[in-house]
């Protein structure tokens, strides 16, 4: 099934702008604003919408041969005790209310070190993945994911101000050390 959208497709900036406002949203239903990062670690970065850098990912390839490529932001939760079960229905109950269609990732289980976890996913009406969350007596998860873009500028990191193109040479090219430059978005 070819899932890519009809034409125009989306700019990298308009697919960050949607992005945020999913995953702001996504974030004020779980009942926990405050806490989210990039991780599961505590010297994970902070989720901040206002300085946060997209880099388009590949969501396949038609049979055309066209790549696509698509935004995806997954954040990471402390757990509320005894509430992973319950955190994780509360998400798909607000993305079905949103109009997705829900469906649950395998049975609520029981992992090896005894932690309880259930997964849940939200799809477009096309099929293609929205959203995933998982509710474990580990961390909390929510992923938010863009509609797929053949547009070139899904595959430069979309920030704040504008573009910048990926430099493999840096040292670390996701949080470079150089001063990268950056194209403004176009003004509409």
């Amino acid at each position: 099934m070819d899932t890519t959208p009809p034409e125009p497709q989306k700019t990298g900036q308009q697919l960050r702008t949607e992005t945020i406002t999913a995953m702001t949203a996504a974030i004020t239903a779980s009942g926990l604003p405050d806490g989210w990062k990039h991780g599961n670690n505590p010297d994970s970065t902070p989720w901040n919408p206002d300085t946060v850098e997209f880099l388009g990912a590949g969501c396949s390839t038609t049979d055309t041969g066209v790549d696509r490529e698509r935004f995806e932001v997954d954040l990471y939760h402390p757990p509320v005790a005894g509430e992973a079960v319950a955190f994780a229905h509360q998400m798909g109950d607000y993305w079905k209310a949103q109009g997705y269609i829900v469906s649950p990732v395998g049975d609520t289980a029981t992992g090896p070190g005894g932690d309880h976890y259930t997964e849940i996913r939200a799809d477009r009406e096309d099929g293609t993945l929205y959203a995933g969350v998982v509710g474990s007596d580990i961390l909390f998860n929510i992923s938010i994911y863009s509609e797929c873009s053949t547009d070139p500028t899904v595959d430069k990191f979309a920030g704040p101000t504008g573009y910048r193109a990926f430099n493999d040479e840096d040292p670390n090219p996701y949080h470079p050390t150089n001063s990268p430059s950056v194209t403004p978005y176009p003004k509409r």
